[in-house]
């Protein structure tokens, strides 16, 4: 999802001005070498028509009828965009998120997504739910993210359908409540949303026998961790199902789900700023085809609202295969543990 595109302005100007239809926006007329159809999309963006305009980015945009421009694109999304078209305004948005056709701007694209959201664009409510929920420049707030997903989810949106099963199945910024989580995702695989249907046969599941033993047993795929010891107490046994499900949905690749673990004062390892270190995790997870995760001989230690795990962590994915010695660092929020702090030590790695 993450895509850096860093556009030179000068060459995106000279390459709007030397387009026919751009070139059309100075002189007002139609340009032979088009079709009929797009001189007169031309012709009517040029006279300013919001919905022609919005039209012929989206034409810029897919190499429909004009050359494959988006830089060109943006041109006219903005253009319709400051006419309030709320469709214009969300494509915008996601031009400035993703860095499409312009700099990346997380500033601009809230702005812009905001506005078009403001009008009920179902699209711009679930993009700002998922930015407010990952930290993705701004700073992590899941009553925010929430929100929007509410919004867009009461239009029949899927996407935000299941995020919102996400949220109450780990807690983000709710009660952890299964029943909930159980009825958003079953609206959104009513609409054929396969990862809801995933989600929602997980949730219905019976937990193994021997989850319940000190065996050890899989959890998500390619995912095996120990369960929790008998003798543990309801704290410790609490921490390491929060550490086994970051795990899980580590090794699904189920990117948002895994971030979310993190608290939202996380200190990144290197020092460097949350949103940088949560769009690095969001590249290399999505750039890994697999990936499976062994936590081994895990040690919980609860004080307070401040917890400690220790565990062997064994990491493969078709990119590498690393064994390290990990110590994560929990603090309680609301009803919730949250990782605030992780070291690792590397003992052994194999790249491909």
């Amino acid at each position: 999802m993450i895509i850096n595109y860093w556009l030179c302005c000068l060459l995106a100007f000279a390459a709007i001005q030397a387009s026919p239809i751009a070139s059309a926006q100075s002189t007002g007329a139609s340009v032979g070498a088009l079709s009929p159809a797009v001189a007169k999309v031309a012709d009517a963006a040029v006279a300013g028509d919001a919905e022609s305009q919005y039209t012929l980015a989206q034409m810029y945009n897919s190499g429909s009828g004009v050359p494959k421009d988006p830089a060109a694109a943006v041109l006219w999304l903005q253009k319709a965009a400051n006419q309030g078209h709320a469709n214009a305004q969300y494509s915008l948005g996601t031009s400035y998120l993703l860095g499409d056709g312009v700099p990346k701007s997380t500033a601009s694209a809230i702005e812009w997504l905001n506005k078009s959201a403001q009008q009920g664009n179902s699209l711009a409510q679930a993009n700002l739910g998922a930015i407010y929920l990952n930290g993705d420049g701004v700073a992590q707030n899941f009553r925010v993210a929430l929100s929007w997903f509410e919004k867009a989810a009461a239009q029949g949106l899927p996407l935000a359908q299941y995020s919102l099963g996400k949220m109450h199945q780990n807690g983000y910024g709710v009660r952890t409540d299964e029943t909930t989580a159980a009825q958003w995702y079953a609206r959104a695989a009513a609409q054929d949303y396969a990862p809801a249907r995933q989600a929602l046969a997980e949730l219905k599941r019976p937990v193994p026998p021997t989850s319940r033993t000190p065996t050890a047993v899989a959890v998500g795929p390619a995912v095996t961790l120990p369960a929790a010891p008998a003798a543990a107490s309801p704290e410790q046994a609490a921490v390491l199902a929060t550490v086994r499900d970051w795990a899980a949905v580590w090794g699904r690749k189920d990117v948002d789900a895994y971030l979310a673990y993190y608290a939202d004062d996380f200190r990144p390892p290197n020092g460097e700023r949350h949103s940088d270190w949560a769009a690095q995790r969001r590249t290399r997870i999505d750039a890994s085809k697999r990936i499976a995760v062994d936590i081994v001989a895990p040690g919980v230690t609860v004080s307070g609202d401040s917890a400690t795990v220790r565990f062997t962590q064994k990491y493969t994915s078709d990119r590498l295969a690393e064994t390290s010695e990990k110590t994560l660092v929990l603090a309680r929020r609301g009803d919730a543990w949250k990782i605030v702090q992780e070291t690792v030590r590397k003992a052994a790695s194999a790249g491909k």
